[in-house]
């Protein structure tokens, strides 16, 4: 009887969970370097993201685990010198972002990430 008991206790919270995926546009400003890698100028940029539980999948910047609570969303990896090599960072209150990668090719982009809009095919509006 215990077991059964414990057992209806555990069901619905294993019903319950699910892995939350997110699309994101992002539209922003990209920085530009020139070959001596100092920043040169920026131009306007859009970053397409999607993140998958706590997951960033992103088909030039790779997967990686970030670092989820209630206000912020990042991931910061260090290069062996110590400085950045990949840093993503948004903020879940206002949909700023920036990202930061520093190795080969340097890139930083700064925008304001937003869901696209689907329209429901049963929505009479």
């Amino acid at each position: 009887m215990k077991k059964l008991l414990a057992l209806l206790c555990l069901l619905p919270n294993l019903v319950i969970a699910e892995v939350l995926h997110v699309d994101l546009i992002c539209e922003g400003e990209a920085a530009l370097y020139c070959d001596d890698s100092k920043k040169c100028g920026s131009e306007p940029a859009v970053e397409i993201i999607k993140i998958a539980g706590n997951t960033l999948v992103h088909k030039i910047h790779g997967n990686h685990f970030l670092e989820v609570d209630k206000n912020i969303v990042s991931y910061k990896e260090l290069d062996t010198d110590g400085s950045i090599g990949f840093s993503l960072n948004i903020n879940r209150k206002t949909g700023k972002i920036e990202i930061i990668r520093g190795w080969s090719k340097p890139y930083h982009f700064n925008g304001v990430c937003q869901q696209p809009y689907i329209k429901n095919p049963y929505d009479p509006t």
